[in-house]
């Protein structure tokens, strides 16, 4: 050490800065190096003690967790039945009355008697449409009239050949007579006016309803050939299905059809006719439905939705196919409600649809209560809180 600072003396202090130093201390004053250490322990002072109250205030706030806390999922629950699961052929169609008409008058003239109400109820043979008769009573008149004078030259014609010691009368003879006498044209003026008044009312040839798009009032002029509206007996309906080729052969006629309207009415309808015809674009089949429809819950044009049975099977439990999962592996199991906690049972479902399935598993009985929906997540043994399907507010056991 002494070796050391022989060779590297210290630097001789300068003596103006001895003299400052000095005159500062000695004017009471504390050196400038202090003021600067001051001031920076004063600043982080303040900022020890702001951090201090912002963390304290945070900490009087914040509630503490407790580590045991019970978080239990809600899962929506249904339960298994032993009733049979039933396989359909679905399909929809548009209703069509079995009986309907287009009005149209054969004939032009002015209306005498209207009853073209949209919805007016008829009778089989109720008048719909009269005419004003007159003109036509006037024509048949004049055919009469021209209808004897022919007779009258015929029977002058037959008598003089008679007279003149004719051959006895032939068909071939006699009506070449009366076509040289104007009785075949007579005859046959007669019988046209007779149909065209016939036509001057306009009945109904069954009872149904009215589908009038305009009312027609009394004095109004109707055209020969106008289409009026519709007569529709709605009492039997038709519904025409599109099958599936491919499903077309495991129906028959007579086959019950189980159909609901667009209000969710259920009827029961048969099977009347399978088109012998496929659609080679749609690779579909007609199947035509008939239905009794006295309480007119069916209008035609609605759409109807309808099934077949075409299968039936039984087992162990019926239950939703909601509750059937598939893990890892292409297995399937479904969680089981075992008081407050679910157990999952693997299963193979003999039958399904794709609302219900068939099991025929010993650990899966009716009666049992399985998880429909978020149930996704659930593991084995886990503790749960269960909720009715279709009812999430009600909890299984609280009534």
């Amino acid at each position: 050490m002494s070796e050391y600072m022989e060779r590297h003396p210290p630097a001789p202090l300068v003596r103006g800065e001895l003299s400052q130093l000095v005159g500062n201390k000695s004017n009471g004053h504390p050196p400038q190096s202090s003021l600067i250490r001051g001031e920076l322990l004063l600043l982080f002072m303040l900022i020890v003690l702001t951090i201090g109250a912002c963390t304290g205030g945070d900490e009087q706030e914040r509630p503490e967790v407790q580590d045991d806390v019970d978080i239990r999922p809600d899962v929506i629950f249904a339960v298994a039945d032993d009733l049979p699961l039933h396989i359909y052929i679905e399909s929809q169609g548009i209703a069509e009355p079995v009986r309907e008409i287009t009005i149209r008058p054969r004939i032009s003239g002015f209306i005498t008697e209207s009853a073209m109400d949209d919805g007016q109820q008829l009778e089989e043979g109720d008048p719909i449409l009269v005419f004003d008769a007159q003109e036509w009573q006037y024509q048949l008149q004049q055919a009469e009239n021209e209808y004897e004078t022919a007779m009258v030259a015929y029977n002058i014609e037959i008598n003089q050949r008679e007279s003149q010691g004719s051959t006895p009368r032939d068909e071939d003879r006699e009506r070449m007579v009366r076509i040289s006498t104007g009785l075949a044209d007579a005859e046959l003026a007669l019988e046209r006016v007779k149909l065209d008044l016939s036509y001057t009312t306009l009945s109904a040839p069954f009872s149904g309803e009215l589908s009038v798009p305009n009312r027609i009032a009394t004095g109004a002029y109707i055209s020969a050939g106008s289409e009026l509206g519709r007569l529709v007996d709605d009492r039997t309906l038709l519904i025409r299905f599109d099958v599936l080729e491919a499903e077309l052969n495991r129906l028959n006629r007579g086959m019950t059809v189980e159909l609901y309207t667009p209000s969710g009415d259920r009827k029961e309808g048969s099977i009347r006719a399978i088109s012998p015809v496929v659609n080679p674009e749609s690779k579909t089949g007609q199947v035509v439905v008939e239905v009794e429809n006295s309480d007119r819950s069916l209008r035609p044009g609605m759409t109807v939705e309808g099934r077949i049975r075409v299968e039936s099977h039984s087992g162990i439990a019926r239950i939703p196919r909601a509750a059937i999962l598939e893990r890892d592996g292409g297995r399937t199991l479904v969680f089981k409600l075992n008081g407050d906690r679910v157990e999952w049972v693997y299963v193979e479902p003999e039958y399904a649809t794709s609302e219900w399935a068939i099991i025929n598993n010993e650990d899966i009985a009716p009666g049992d209560t399985l998880a429909v929906d978020r149930h996704f997540a659930l593991s084995h043994l886990q503790f749960v809180r269960p909720r009715v399907a279709g009812d999430i507010e009600r909890q299984i056991g609280t009534e």
